[in-house]
Order: structure tokens, then C-alpha cells, then sequence
């Protein structure tokens, strides 16, 4: 009895019944294309909980010298332009999903090929620290993603 109300107890911290929910990420980075120091990629975060959350900053975790911003695209009088986020609300039970011409990461000072891993480190609002490894896609794999 004792051990089933521990291991009942365990379930319920780890669960959501505290409204922390469950964070899942997936996505790509696109290739760096040949001259260029910046690549673009794209994740999509659901956030499962009932408490909202929120993306505070982005790491390439494996170039030292690298870094992430996070990015929106807004028309202007007809003139797409990136504007900086200091941050991505993920409100309770919900997914954000970022997509060329939306929202979006900057990738710099890291050289990506197609048919690698990159690592990305986010950190949440919350303290929690998330390593996500996403696959690198070419231009065109990226264009048959997108319209197949």
C-alpha cells in the first residue's frame, strides 16, 4: 500500500496535474547556402499544459560563436520585413508553428549542410532549459516539405 501511494504521488508531480503540462518541439533548419554565415529554422511547439509558457532565448549549442534570434515577418505598405521577438508566448493548450514568411529562428555563424543535425538550447520563462536536435534540409527538400 505504502509503495503504490509513492508511486502514485511520483505520477501526479510528473503529470499535469500541477499545470505544467508537456512541452513537445519538432521542426528543421534549412542549409546554409554557399557564402552565407545565416540560416533560417523553423520549429513548432506545443504546449500541452494548462499554464502558458514562455520561449525566452535560443542557443546553438554546438558553435560556441554561434547565435539565435528569434524572428517575425511583417508586410509593410507591401514590403515583407523581419521584425525581432524578445520573446514567444505558448499559450495553455496550444501550438505555435513557425514558417517561412511567419515566425521564424535567424541562425548565425554556423555552417549547416543538408541531411545533418543541428542542437538548439531553449530556454523558457520558467527555468527550464529543452536540448532539441532538428534535421538540416536542403532548399529543395525544404520546397517538397512544403508543397507535397
Amino acid at each position: 500500500m505504502r509503495a503504490s501511494l509513492f508511486t502514485l504521488v511520483l505520477a501526479l508531480l510528473s503529470s499535469n496535474a500541477l499545470g505544467a503540462g508537456v512541452l513537445e518541439v519538432g521542426g528543421y533548419a534549412r542549409e546554409t547556402l554557399p557564402g552565407a554565415n545565416m540560416a533560417a529554422a523553423y520549429l513548432t511547439l506545443r504546449n500541452d499544459g494548462d499554464t502558458p509558457r514562455s520561449l525566452q532565448k535560443v542557443e546553438l549549442a554546438q558553435f560556441e560563436h554561434g547565435s539565435v534570434s528569434l524572428h517575425t515577418t511583417v508586410s509593410e505598405s507591401g514590403v515583407s520585413r523581419m521584425r525581432p521577438l524578445a520573446t514567444l508566448p505558448l499559450p495553455a493548450a496550444s501550438t505555435v508553428t513557425m514558417a517561412p514568411g511567419g515566425l521564424h529562428l535567424m541562425l548565425s555563424g554556423a555552417e549547416l549542410a543538408a541531411g545533418e543535425q543541428v542542437q538548439l538550447r531553449l530556454h523558457f520563462a520558467d527555468g527550464e532549459v529543452r536540448l532539441v536536435n532538428v534535421p538540416v534540409r536542403s532548399a529543395a527538400e525544404q520546397a517538397h516539405h512544403h508543397h507535397g
